[in-house]
Order: structure tokens, then C-alpha cells, then sequence
């Protein structure tokens, strides 16, 4: 009984040890011979684009946020938010009850300082040159309260609009710090956000050294993270002076989307990046930019069994294929990574 055990755990390993070496076969003949042929190409002839992609985010050229311009209690508010509204509608008011009467108090203030003023000037009519220094100072003294006057109904009136948030553009309410009347609310603090989506761009940054490669008219394929079909974009402003908000030198572009947003549907804050097309060959050799190798030399790529390095001049560089000519370089020859 025991030799019949070992003999069958004999077969047992032998079976065991054939499997591996079967497995081990497979993945090292099978697998280089798959990676064999992953590692060559053909030198192929058609064109070669030198591309540029930039990321970036949408913004819009009209987008607002707006505050009041003094503290105090929020009387009302006429929008919600995603409204659409006109530009000059109302957005919302403080209680101006105690501003009005300031303003009226002084515009009685200000039209008794232009009735004193016209009765000292009619009293001084016929004196020209001639009137004494009583007579001046009563004068100055009348222009100069008039003045005051003036101004403290220009202050009121500015205090009357500062209560007052008027949309400056047509566009939608993008959001609103208080929804409904009755808080109190502080000068400087963002009350509403409008945006006009019809001035919505894709904005991007190029290095100073690519900047100058790019001019109004310009066009690019943006492809958004929110979506799968890309859009087309127009560069309508390169910028003459670097962004102050980034690292480093680099200028904002503006790419107006050559789509219609009535539907709101690229919003601003979304982002993605913009292919630019630099230049453009056709009907030239091209290889897989893996191919082509670089030594002291020069570059170059491997043909024949993948040992033979002949020299090469490279044009433009795509994203994934390199031009490339020179002697002993043909189409349709193979190359060896």
C-alpha cells in the first residue's frame, strides 16, 4: 500500500512540474512573441500635425458679484436665484425709510442755501468790484453753506442707490446670499452673483515661450471634462501682460466657444483643455514617436533586425507621430523600438 502512494504522488509532482513548465512556456515564448510585435512599425506616409494642449476652465466676460454699498436691514428681494433678468431690474433693496428722510432734509436744506444766496446776491447786484470786506465775507458765507448743501444731497442720493442692487447686465442669478427680506446684511458682503452666458469664453494660459504662437482667429478643440462630444473655440484675446494670479510667466487666453449656450448648458467653472494645432505637414514619412531614438549623435531609428541605427531628420512633432526623412528611409520599411 505505501508503494503505491508514492508511486502515485510520484505521477502526482510530475503532472505538477509539467503544468508550470507549460505555464512558464506560454508567458515567455508567447508573451515576447506578442511583444515582438507591439515593438515594430511601418513608416508611414501622410501628415503630421505639431499640436498644443492647454487646460483651462470657462469663465464668462460679464459676471458680477454684487454687494450693497451700506449695512442694514434687507427690505426685499424681487429675484430667485436662476431667474433670468434684464439689465437695470431689480434685484434687491434695503429699508431706505430712514435714508429718504435724510435725503429730503437736505434738499429743503439745500434749496433755503440757494434762496439765501440769491437774496445776497441780489443785495450786492450794483456793487461789482466795489463791495467792502463785510460784503464779500456775507457773499462767500452764502456760497459756500449753498456748496455744503449740494453735496450732502449728492452724499444722500448715493446712499439711496448704494440701498439698491440693479443688475448691470442682462443674465441669470447665478446664486443669492439671502433668499427672502429681513436679515440684516453688511456692506461689502456678496448679496447676489449674475452671470451673462452669452459672454462665456474657455480661458487658458500659455507659457512665455508659446504665447507668441498664438493670434486672434486662432481656432481649438476643447473637449470638457462634463461632456464627450468636443467643441470648437475661436481665440478672441491673447493678453499683452502676464497673469498675476499664477507662477510663473505665463499669458491668459480667451477662446469663445463657437456653440449656442441658450441652454445654459457650459457653465462657468467647468473645466477641460484646448487642442491647438501649431503647424501641419502632409504627404511626409511619419513613425510612432517611440520609435524614433536619440544617441550623441544624433536621432535615429532601428531597422533591419532591430540592431542597424540609421540617422534621421525629424520635422514636426505630433502628439503621436514624428516626420522623419533621410537617407536609407523609405515608406513602408519597418522599425524596431
Amino acid at each position: 500500500m505505501q508503494k503505491v502512494l508514492k508511486f502515485l504522488w510520484a505521477r502526482k509532482r510530475l503532472l505538477i512540474i509539467l503544468i508550470v513548465l507549460a505555464g512558464a512556456g506560454y508567458y515567455f515564448f508567447g508573451r515576447n512573441g506578442s511583444e515582438v510585435e507591439k515593438r515594430t512599425a511601418t513608416v508611414q506616409r501622410g501628415s503630421v500635425q505639431e499640436e498644443l494642449v492647454l487646460s483651462g476652465e470657462l469663465r464668462a466676460v460679464e459676471n458680477a458679484n454684487m454687494a450693497f454699498g451700506l449695512s442694514g436691514p434687507l427690505r426685499q428681494v424681487s429675484v430667485t436665484s436662476g431667474q433670468t433678468v434684464k439689465k437695470g431690474q431689480l434685484i434687491a433693496s434695503l429699508d431706505t425709510t430712514e435714508l429718504n428722510s435724510i435725503y429730503q432734509q437736505a434738499n429743503a436744506a439745500l434749496r433755503a442755501a440757494e434762496a439765501t444766496l440769491a437774496r445776497v446776491y441780489d443785495s450786492l447786484k450794483d456793487k461789482g468790484a466795489s463791495e467792502n470786506f463785510t460784503e464779500k465775507e456775507t457773499r462767500v458765507i452764502a456760497e459756500a453753506t449753498k456748496d455744503r448743501a449740494y453735496e450732502s444731497v449728492v452724499s444722500a442720493r448715493k446712499d439711496l442707490r448704494d440701498a439698491l442692487l440693479v443688475a448691470p447686465f442682462d443674465g441669470i442669478i447665478a446664486s443669492l446670499a439671502n433668499e427672502s427680506a429681513g436679515a440684516n446684511v453688511t456692506a461689502g458682503t456678496v448679496q447676489a452673483v449674475i452671470v451673462n452666458p452669452e459672454t462665456i469664453y474657455f480661458s487658458v494660459s500659455a507659457d512665455q515661450t508659446e504665447v507668441n504662437r498664438f493670434k486672434v482667429g486662432d481656432k481649438a478643440i476643447i473637449t470638457l471634462d462634463a461632456f464627450e462630444q468636443p467643441v470648437t473655440g475661436t481665440v478672441s484675446k491673447v493678453s499683452f501682460v502676464p497673469s498675476t494670479a499664477e507662477a510663473g510667466t505665463v499669458y491668459p487666453i480667451r477662446l469663445t466657444l463657437d456653440v449656442d449656450n441658450s441652454s445654459y448648458m457650459y457653465k462657468v467653472g467647468m473645466s477641460g483643455d484646448a487642442r491647438f494645432v501649431l503647424s501641419e505637414k502632409t504627404n511626409v514619412l511619419w513613425v510612432p514617436n517611440r520609435f524614433v531614438k536619440t544617441d550623441p549623435k544624433g536621432r535615429y531609428v532601428l531597422t533591419g533586425d532591430g540592431a542597424s541605427k540609421v540617422y534621421v531628420q525629424v520635422g514636426i512633432e505630433g502628439e503621436d507621430r514624428v516626420e522623419i526623412s533621410g537617407e536609407g528611409i523609405s515608406e513602408s520599411m519597418t522599425v524596431f523600438d
